[in-house]
């Protein structure tokens, strides 16, 4: 077993609060840059990214906190600190982060899928609520345990359990939007192909991110039941989710140039045709051709006759990139 020091418990926590500010600080930049290039993002949306927003500072001044009473306010008497109760809130506040990101990830496996693989997002989603529930429950605790060890033997299998499930929804979303990505790649068109590819890659470092996180928390907290490793460790994990939210909604201004690109190159190959228009705004004064919502891609032409008619996509490429518009998520 590995002896109790300074550096494992109070260096532990305090390294992981200045991580989580740092993510923070993205996470700031992150969501000014929503609000300034998605002004015409529905309500529902602008509504999500405030919250996380407004939780995150909320997670990262309890995270800092807590630091900050080990590390100065028991300064020369560690013995004494035994309660952690910011710690329990901000583990109340990281349990309510991590539930609307899963959730929203699992409204877009929803939305993707077909039947009847389209119900796991709803057995993500409920099992993200579930734990969300048992988080607070957890977060409460610690809030008013009179020590972390006694906090371990009552509520450790708990702790475990919410770790692991947490893991688990991320993988299995993962591998859900892996799958319909890869079926749309079959396509073989340049356009579909570039943008799925790029699809793929977020999908994978966004789900791997998190999930190992997830993991490391829940070994070190088995491993290492003395130290503060863990509790480091999770301090920020909250903030890797809440990133990963802003970047699937900014990542749709890049996937508009590659649909833009892609739609260009197809208009050119057939000749002389309608003009397509796009903006990285899409303000209401615009006439948007190109629409991306949640990370992916919903193609429109603005010939309404066609579009009545059943002739809107006029070449199979065009009908390739529609089918990836089944995650789009405007309200």
């Amino acid at each position: 077993m590995v002896a109790t020091t300074i550096a494992n418990t109070l260096g532990a926590m305090e390294i992981g609060a200045m991580l989580a500010m740092f993510l923070f600080g993205i996470l700031t930049l992150q969501v000014d840059t929503y609000f300034q290039m998605f002004t015409d993002d529905s309500i529902y949306l602008k509504v999500l990214v405030g919250v996380t927003w407004v939780l995150e500072c909320a997670h990262t001044i309890c995270s800092v906190a807590e630091a900050y009473r080990g590390t100065i306010t028991f300064y020369g008497n560690v013995a004494q600190y035994q309660r952690y109760p910011l710690m329990g809130v901000a583990t109340i506040l990281g349990g309510l982060i991590t539930v609307m990101v899963q959730c929203f990830f699992c409204l877009r496996v929803w939305k993707a899928l077909p039947n009847p693989l389209r119900y796991i997002g709803a057995v993500c989603g409920l099992a993200a609520i579930i734990r969300a529930a048992a988080g607070i429950f957890v977060g409460t605790r610690l809030a008013v345990a009179k020590t972390l060890t006694l906090y371990r033997i009552q509520f450790g299998w708990l702790v475990r359990t919410l770790l692991a499930a947490g893991a688990a929804i991320d993988v299995v979303i993962a591998i859900s939007m892996l799958y319909f990505l890869l079926t749309k790649r079959k396509s073989g068109f340049a356009a579909t192909t570039r943008l799925v590819d790029r699809l793929l890659a977020y999908t994978v470092r966004t789900g791997l991110i998190t999930s190992l996180t997830a993991i490391t928390v829940l070994v070190t907290f088995e491993a290492l039941p003395n130290a503060y490793v863990w509790a480091g460790i999770y301090v920020f994990l909250a903030k890797l989710y809440s990133n990963s939210l802003l970047s699937a909604l900014n990542e749709r201004r890049r996937l508009r140039i590659i649909v833009s690109e892609g739609s260009s190159h197809e208009m050119d190959s057939r000749g002389p045709a309608r003009k397509i228009t796009t903006g990285a705004r899409g303000g209401p004064h615009s006439n948007p051709a190109i629409a991306i919502e949640m990370n992916t891609t919903s193609v429109t032409h603005d010939d309404i006759d066609q579009e009545k008619n059943g002739a809107l996509y006029g070449s199979r490429s065009d009908e390739h990139l529609k089918q990836i518009s089944h995650l789009n998520m405007r309200h």
